[in-house]
């Protein structure tokens, strides 16, 4: 959080506070250990969207549905109700296709991770116009 709250204008305390607030809810795993903790709170004020991956070196329990130990997190943080459904739907997509997770298993470095979703979007998009 120390990272990301300064970019936010936000104290990390703060961010962290509305995180577990809202995993105190229900957890945000998904399956094959993969969560996405998130927040909408107090975000309204912040100009853009964020989605932050993290890759862990040893998989932590997370009350995953799939009871499957949680090794990738996407902390996602949205503006906006529209754009953080649709961010949950793209995390969603992507973690339900095992090929995809082996390469972010790879734990890639930032550029490498994001030409290999550019690639996946567009081939979603060439996909679903054909």
């Amino acid at each position: 959080m120390n990272r990301i709250a300064p970019a936010m204008h936000l104290d990390p305390a703060v961010l962290s506070e509305l995180l577990l607030d809202r995993e105190n809810l229900m957890p945000t795993a998904f399956k094959n250990g993969v969560a996405v903790p998130h927040a909408r709170e107090c975000l309204q004020h912040v100009p853009f969207d964020l989605v932050t991956a993290v890759f862990l070196e040893k998989p932590i329990e997370y009350g995953a549905l799939d009871e499957k130990p949680v090794d990738i997190l996407f902390f996602l943080f949205a503006t906006g109700d529209k754009i953080h459904l649709h961010l949950l739907s793209k995390i969603a997509h992507l973690s339900s296709n095992e090929g995809i997770l082996t390469f972010f298993r790879t734990r890639p470095e930032k550029s490498k991770l994001l030409e290999y979703i550019r690639d996946w979007e567009g081939n979603l998009r060439i996909g679903s116009t054909e």
